[in-house]
């Protein structure tokens, strides 16, 4: 059974913010043990959980980190039950103004590396152990101005079926969250100073609120828990109907 320590390890990746810390605080109410795994310090931990949660500050776009996250992991807490890539970058420009090291930039945060750690993690998973992918309602339904970005969720949400595929007959089940806008300091700056952009994504999407980091946090955790245990290889979006249509006027 996964795994050997009194609580159950996840690795959640873009821990230190956002959707990332909002997925570790649900996993940890919920009894998980977690790797908490940012570029940037992963702090404030509650004294209440702060004994099953090990911070781990690296770069995933370093081929050599992926594998040394997992074998943390499995050293620390005695085996690894969750993975949730949820670490990622913007910034994306148009196709024609995509140059090679903006695409690079991106694909390697936003899949190269989460390829990597879904490939490392599957080594040491056992029947009964599950990955979420982080992608973006992008997957499905593009707009103006984030190919790169784009591109690299729609290989996401392309992973996520693949790996369910072949690890679901080992009892391995693989699915990924699809977020739309979603409330952070950083989404909060950009809908101030660029009109489009909240034209197409605030006043586009069918519901009264901006979504929130625990909305998407709240996907995860059913996703990981047993009453999703007959789903495998979906995206569940999460963004307010944005990707059902638009507003009425």
């Amino acid at each position: 059974m996964i795994p050997t320590s009194p609580h159950p390890a996840a690795i959640v990746t873009g821990a230190a913010r956002g959707i990332g810390r909002a997925t570790m605080n649900r996993l940890l109410a919920a009894g998980w043990s977690v790797v908490a795994v940012d570029r940037e310090p992963v702090v404030g931990i509650d004294a209440a959980t702060e004994d099953r949660v090990l911070a781990v500050q690296c770069d995933l776009a370093d081929p050599s980190m992926p594998s040394e996250v997992v074998a943390k992991a499995v050293g620390h807490f005695g085996g690894l039950g969750l993975l949730v890539n949820n670490a990622g970058i913007s910034g994306a420009k148009s196709v024609a103004e995509t140059d090679d090291g903006n695409l690079a930039q991106i694909m390697d945060v936003n899949f190269t590396a989460a390829f990597r750690l879904t490939r490392e993690a599957l080594r040491v998973m056992q029947p009964g152990s599950i990955i979420v992918q982080v992608a973006s309602v992008l997957c499905i339904r593009a707009t103006p101005g984030t190919s790169a970005y784009t591109a690299s969720k729609a290989a996401l949400a392309g992973l996520t079926r693949q790996v369910a595929a072949e690890y679901g007959p080992r009892g391995i089940r693989c699915n990924a969250v699809a977020p739309g806008l979603i409330e952070t300091d950083l989404t909060a700056e950009k809908l101030k100073s660029d009109a489009g952009h909240r034209r197409i994504w605030k006043d586009g999407t069918p519901w009264p609120r901006l979504g929130r980091p625990d909305d998407v946090a709240a996907a995860i955790a059913f996703l990981a828990s047993a009453d999703a245990g007959f789903i495998n290889g979906h995206i569940l979006v999460v963004d307010g109907g944005w990707s059902a249509g638009a507003t009425a006027a």
